[in-house]
Parts: C-alpha cells; sequence; structure tokens
C-alpha cells in the first residue's frame, strides 16, 4: 500500500535525523570536549538529511494531498508544509549563523542553541508523524484513494 511506503519512508528519514541529533547531543553533554570541527561536520550531516527529508515530504506527501484531498485534508497538508518549511529556514540558518568559525569562541551560546534547535526539530517531526498517521488513517478510512505513483519518478504522481 502506497501510504504504508510513505509511512515507512518517513520513518526512515526520522530514524536517520534522530541519530545523528542523539550524536550531537552526547557531544555537547556538560563535561564533553569541546570539538568545532565535529560539530561542523554533524551540523551539516543533520542539514543535509534533513533536506532531503524536507524534499520527500514536500513532493511526496503534502504536494500530493495538497491537490487530492479533499478540503480538510488540503488545508492539514498546507499547513504541514508551511511548518516544515518554517522549520527547514530555521536549521538553514543555525548552520549559516554557526559556520562563520565563532563556535570554539561562543561555545556556550552554541551549545544552548543546538541543544534548543534540536529539541525543536525533534518535536517537530514527532508531531508531523502523528498528524501525517492520522491524515492516512482518515483518508483510507473514507475510502479516499491514496495518492497515485508516478511509473516515470518511481514515486507519487506530481
Amino acid at each position: 500500500m502506497v501510504t504504508q511506503r510513505i509511512l515507512a519512508t518517513f520513518d526512515d528519514y526520522h530514524r536517520r535525523a534522530t541519530t545523528i541529533m542523539a550524536t550531537q547531543r552526547a557531544l555537547l553533554a556538560p563535561g564533553s570536549v569541546r570539538d568545532p570541527a565535529t560539530q561542523a561536520r554533524h551540523r551539516w550531516e543533520l542539514l543535509r538529511v534533513l533536506v532531503e527529508f524536507q524534499i520527500f515530504k514536500h513532493r511526496d506527501i503534502f504536494d500530493p494531498m495538497i491537490r487530492q484531498g479533499d478540503a480538510h485534508v488540503a488545508r492539514c497538508a498546507q499547513a504541514m508544509k508551511e511548518d516544515c518549511a518554517a522549520l527547514g529556514m530555521e536549521v538553514r540558518d543555525f548552520v549559516t549563523r554557526w559556520s562563520d568559525g565563532s563556535v570554539g569562541e561562543n561555545w556556550d551560546n552554541f551549545r544552548s542553541a543546538k541543544l534548543a534547535l534540536i529539541a525543536k526539530v525533534e518535536r517537530g517531526l514527532v508531531e508531523q508523524r502523528r498528524t501525517l498517521a492520522t491524515m492516512v488513517t482518515t483518508i483510507s478510512a473514507a475510502g479516499a484513494a491514496a495518492p497515485s505513483r508516478s511509473p516515470v519518478a518511481n514515486g507519487i504522481a506530481r
């Protein structure tokens, strides 16, 4: 079933992002070694995974639901897409802000900001997953057709 494939892909991206964030949190624990170079590598790794995740969500989840869903589903998907885009911009802004070489001299500010961002991203992903699962269940219960797959892109039709 397409909806199960979408949820499985969502969960895979979520696991990947969560793993990176757990590593980052451990590297920021009180008493840990201050390592700006490792933080930079993990910062960019997280950004890459979250950008891929965002593209997947917009292309394969939100846009098809906006186009093919009833008015309620379309509104929910649009709101989720906007929230996702705003959070993605916040992550990009964070990476830009802390890619100026100032992490080492501003460690405490960086650490606080990074932990706050990780917590916000984790909350956002959990909320997206919960809302998405509810929407998929509602769509399935209503007998609505799942978004169709594109034979060319091997994904959801655009």
